[in-house]
């Protein structure tokens, strides 16, 4: 492939229905690489297909292969890919059709679990959030909008409600739905107005890496969630991961937001908890609705490679997530309820 070389078409000739050897097959026979490629499948995404591509020119790429699902809308998924690029926070973008990216291979690493408490990977993630949500006049085109508050107060109808492909049975935790509608009304409450920017919207330590060996600067990868949103939700789910209790919160909020009064630095504070806390539920309730969902579309044999690769230290299969996230929502919530009656 020429390094020069782009082009989007806005007809998808990849099928949901295709098992993982098939989509490989189909990248393969793109007619954009220089020779014949080799590919191999690489886990790690729970909502995707993820392929490293290796042409005759020897030149690598990353194809994603992926379908509209609960949040996720593939059109945002190339304007968001298209607008990181070229704001210098994720790799170019060679090839799009509605279902199918390709993009430059990234040099560096992904983000360690425990990089994400260390101030100077902290300072790095900030400098591109700041990039990032100031950078909205870089998508080619419409997105989508992301407030987690709707997206959990749907999973919660799904799991009470069920799907009718399985006769409409709910879900296994249906008895949690009330206390988690309950918490979403009352985190809801606490944010403030604010202006919507460019977010990534899934700001996992998985789906950021080092834009090269040297570690100087970080890129955002997988974007499922992107689109219009609060930009304090991206500062508050990567501190979720983090997991660093008061003394990070305090410091990335400083890092993003400084200077502020510190009255205002207050309200942000208790704004930031209230965006942690739902980060948790929303991937909670998220996988409680996965693993109920006929349609979704990765095998449960990908979903535990991919659950492997992640997250080695928990149950393979999808409800690991759940196990290792909830004693992280009860114990904010524990701490933090009384501030948001």
């Amino acid at each position: 492939m020429k390094d020069d070389f782009s082009k989007t078409s806005e007809i998808s000739l990849i099928r949901r229905d295709w098992d993982r050897h098939r989509t490989a097959e189909h990248i393969r026979n793109l007619p954009i690489w220089a020779g014949a490629p080799q590919i191999k499948q690489i886990f790690g995404g729970l909502q995707n297909r993820t392929y490293f591509v290796t042409d005759a020119d020897n030149k690598r790429y990353v194809a994603r292969c992926g379908f509209d699902q609960f949040r996720t809308r593939q059109t945002s998924v190339v304007a968001c890919t298209i607008a990181a690029s070229r704001l210098g926070i994720g790799p170019a973008l060679r090839y799009a059709e509605p279902n199918l990216t390709v993009t430059d291979f990234v040099q560096g690493s992904q983000i360690r679990l425990d990089q994400q408490k260390d101030p100077a990977v902290v300072d790095r993630m900030v400098a591109a959030m700041k990039v990032l949500h100031g950078g909205s006049e870089a998508l080619p085109s419409s997105v989508s909008y992301w407030w987690v508050f709707h997206t959990v107060r749907r999973y919660l109808t799904e799991m009470e409600s069920g799907f009718e492909a399985t006769g409409f049975q709910p879900s296994h935790w249906v008895s949690e739905v009330p206390f988690f509608r309950d918490v979403t009304h009352r985190l809801e409450r606490a944010v403030g107005p604010f202006k919507p920017v460019l977010t990534h919207n899934d700001l996992g330590f998985a789906n950021m890496m080092f834009s090269s060996p040297a570690e100087s600067e970080i890129w955002f990868i997988d974007w499922d969630g992107g689109g219009y949103g609060n930009p304090m939700w991206d500062v508050a789910e990567m501190a979720m991961w983090a997991d660093g209790g008061e003394a990070l919160d305090r410091y990335v909020l400083k890092a993003y937001a400084a200077p502020a009064s510190e009255g205002r630095f207050k309200d942000l504070l208790r704004e930031h908890v209230a965006m942690k806390i739902m980060a948790s539920l929303r991937l909670i309730t998220e996988v409680m609705v996965a693993v109920m969902d006929p349609y979704f579309y990765l095998t449960p044999d990908e979903m535990c490679e991919s659950m492997k690769v992640n997250f080695s230290d928990q149950d393979a299969q999808l409800t690991g997530l759940v196990d290792m996230l909830r004693p992280t929502f009860d114990r904010l919530w524990l701490e933090h309820q009384q501030d948001y009656p």
